[in-house]
């Protein structure tokens, strides 16, 4: 994507998370743009998540600014500090644990100005809760599984309840974490008793078909852009990101989609899961990640760089956006598995540099050399454990 407009900064508010390699990868194929992230943690975030210690060293990030995390006053306080000291153009928080403090709190930021376009808290919070988004569809006779809303006053009944099925919390565990397929009563009632406490549960009617996810970024609830994506090959039922994919384009489910992100009201980006029912031939909602996703380079590499355009709408530059029609992409670890299948692989250059995230290895090798060897430590580290146990 070509842009000849002049330099602007960008600060990512949440660097801690995950998906903070996602995004700057997709800025640094930009080359008018600095980047700024601050971060409350030196090390990891969470228990599956990258050691910040090795994308501090990141060389397509202007300054990285490590911060104690402690309120949420102290962190708009810090963002104001930020935005003033560096002449920050646009404030973008990536996940939607900040978000949500964010969008609680901005009155309270000096620089509110600065903050990309979002939605309004209700509607982040019905795509973000599960049981919500579920009342939501409903509500709008949108496509959607059937399912059971599990809360306190819940009582299990068998005859309300047909296998297989999806059973997951309503809010939390990204990535298919904590979402199990479910085939008889024994497994539900377990699965039920040890999670009923933290969360409310839903369970959706298993969808015989295949997963397909949609990316967007939208303004008042209408789509700016978008890619649509489905896994190469499925062999299994498993609740995992995509890491090997082909982008294609469906003009009914462009319709399904305009007319969810129109019901929102939708402003920002987000991820939808959705699965087509192959009995029906339908494209049925799955759920809603409102926030930037795993392999958002994937879109940029293809032409559809989502956090540039969301800086572009922001700042009232014109966005050219062209739909993606086919091409593959490969995580980092589909591509390790394709290279033991097909060594030859490493030689078609151009493949790996414009359809995985080889050229982000290549350009930015340090913080390569850190998550290498922050992982190496963890393998060595996990193997002494289990030899003192055993």
């Amino acid at each position: 994507m070509k842009n000849n407009s002049s330099t602007f900064s960008v600060l990512i508010p949440d660097g801690e998370t995950t998906l903070l390699s996602n995004v700057v990868h997709s800025l640094s194929l930009i080359g008018n743009l600095k980047i700024y992230v601050l971060s409350s943690h030196k090390r990891r975030y969470f228990k599956y998540s990258i050691d910040n210690n090795c994308f501090k060293h990141s060389r397509f990030i202007e300054k990285f600014i490590y911060y104690q995390n402690t309120t949420v006053d102290e962190w708009l306080n810090k963002i104001d500090h930020t935005v003033e000291t560096f002449g920050i153009d646009i404030i973008m928080p990536i996940f939607d644990i900040s978000t949500i403090k964010i969008l609680k709190h901005q009155n309270e930021l000096k620089s509110k100005s600065k903050l990309c376009y979002l939605s309004s808290i209700t509607d982040f919070e019905t795509a973000l809760h599960k049981d919500l988004l579920y009342l939501f569809l409903k509500s709008k006779a949108l496509p959607c599984p059937d399912s059971i809303i599990v809360d306190s006053e819940f009582e299990f009944n068998s005859d309300d309840v047909d296998f297989p099925l999806i059973a997951k919390l309503t809010y939390g565990f990204n990535g298919g974490m904590g979402v199990r397929l479910v085939k008889e009563e024994k497994e539900l009632l377990e699965y039920i008793n040890a999670n009923k406490s933290d969360n409310t549960i839903l369970l959706q009617k298993f969808i015989e078909g295949f997963d397909v996810t949609c990316n967007v970024l939208c303004k008042d609830g209408k789509i700016v852009a978008y890619t649509m994506q489905k896994e190469v090959e499925a062999k299994s039922v498993k609740v995992t990101p995509q890491y090997e994919f082909s982008f294609f384009h469906d003009e009914v489910l462009l319709t399904l989609m305009n007319d969810l992100m129109k019901g929102l009201n939708w402003s920002g980006v987000a991820n939808i899961d959705f699965r087509f029912d192959i009995t029906d031939n339908t494209y049925k909602v799955i759920e809603i990640n409102p926030r930037f996703w795993l392999n958002t380079e994937a879109s940029a590499l293809a032409g559809v760089n989502f956090p540039h355009l969301y800086c572009l709408s922001n700042l009232n530059k014109s966005v050219e956006f062209i739909p993606v029609k086919n091409g593959t992409f490969l995580h980092l670890k589909a591509l390790v598995k394709r290279l033991q299948r097909n060594p030859f692989l490493i030689f078609k250059i151009s493949y790996l540099y414009n359809n995985t995230p080889f050229r982000f290895v290549i350009k930015d090798p340090f913080v390569v050399w850190c998550k290498f060897m922050w992982r190496t430590n963890n393998i060595i580290s996990s193997k002494i454990l289990k030899r003192k146990i055993s």
